[in-house]
């Protein structure tokens, strides 16, 4: 079976709930680490991060959306800061996506709640 097709219509009901619950596990424990300011982190990628993140900001229109996004992106930029263990192993991960073949979106999309001008956002 096709995994969008079990998320989305066989087992619906459950994965609405399981999104209500990555909401209110995620958000609290970010809350757990220092907010990032950028006068206050050093490493090029958590400031890189950042700068993503703000842009970001100024596009979703989904308050859930942004808070479980700005809620993660918080627990990965304390990482990079704090751990050379985390660090390299999330730095792994951008220089795989970096290199690889990841597919881009398609034009107009996301189609809502995204305030980003055309050819991608819905305005």
């Amino acid at each position: 079976m096709v995994l969008k097709h079990i998320i989305n219509s066989h087992e619906r009901e459950k994965f609405i709930l399981v999104n209500d619950t990555l909401f209110s596990m995620v958000t609290p424990i970010a809350l757990m680490f220092p907010d990032p300011r950028k006068n206050e982190i050093f490493h090029p990628n958590s400031k890189r991060l950042l700068d993503i993140l703000d842009e970001y900001v100024g596009f979703e229109g989904n308050s859930r959306i942004l808070k479980v996004i700005c809620a993660v992106v918080r627990v990965v930029i304390a990482k990079l800061e704090h751990s050379p263990n985390w660090r390299d192993r999330i730095t792994w991960w951008g220089e795989k996506l970096r290199g690889g073949e990841w597919k881009p979106r398609s034009l107009n999309h996301p189609q809502h709640d995204w305030n980003e001008p055309k050819p991608y956002g819905g305005r």
